[in-house]
């Protein structure tokens, strides 16, 4: 999925990768080497990013997911890709539900830069209860070769608003830490 989300990507732009599983042989590619070392590229650990507070941390790591596109926007790419995971999550009920309520509000949010987000989910580490809850929580899966939509009514009216007044928060917040 690594190499087509790159071969789909534009010149100019990014992918950041959020994974615990870096090291494993599936990753040893030429492709994602070369990636990296032109900056096109970059890998950090999903756990400790999303997890930095010793829980799932929905602010934290959307302040997080907003500096890398800044970042991103500073290198002078021009789009940036956020892939995530979040295997770690399937060993609590509490996280994995947070992970997949987080995920279907990013979903519909409006993050500066318009990133294109992409979060996978191991099945295999996952309940088929949690599986199934993720899956009705994006609005893309990409599952077995097949992408299906998941249609969802939402009022936009207030998520927007809501969501508004938490990205002000959060870009405010950044702005003031100095990165």
């Amino acid at each position: 999925m690594l190499l087509d989300l790159l071969r789909w990507m534009g010149e100019g732009d990014k992918m950041v990768l959020l994974t615990d599983s870096w090291e494993r042989p599936v990753f040893r590619n030429a492709i994602l080497d070369a990636a990296v070392e032109e900056g096109r590229l970059s890998v950090q650990p999903s756990c400790s990013i999303m997890r930095a507070s010793g829980r799932f941390d929905p602010e934290a790591f959307l302040r997080s997911l907003i500096q890398e596109v800044t970042l991103s926007s500073e290198e002078g790419h021009t789009h940036t890709v956020l892939v995530w995971e979040a295997d770690w999550a399937a060993s609590s009920e509490e996280d994995s539900r947070s992970v997949a309520e987080f995920g279907a509000h990013l979903s519909l949010a409006r993050l500066p830069g318009e990133p294109t987000i992409v979060v996978q989910y191991g099945t295999r580490a996952f309940s088929p209860r949690q599986t199934e809850m993720h899956r009705r929580s994006n609005q893309l899966v990409l599952e077995a070769g097949a992408l299906t939509r998941n249609f969802w009514v939402v009022s936009t009216q207030s998520f927007d608003r809501r969501m508004s007044a938490r990205m002000a928060e959060v870009a405010g917040n950044i702005g003031q830490s100095g990165r």
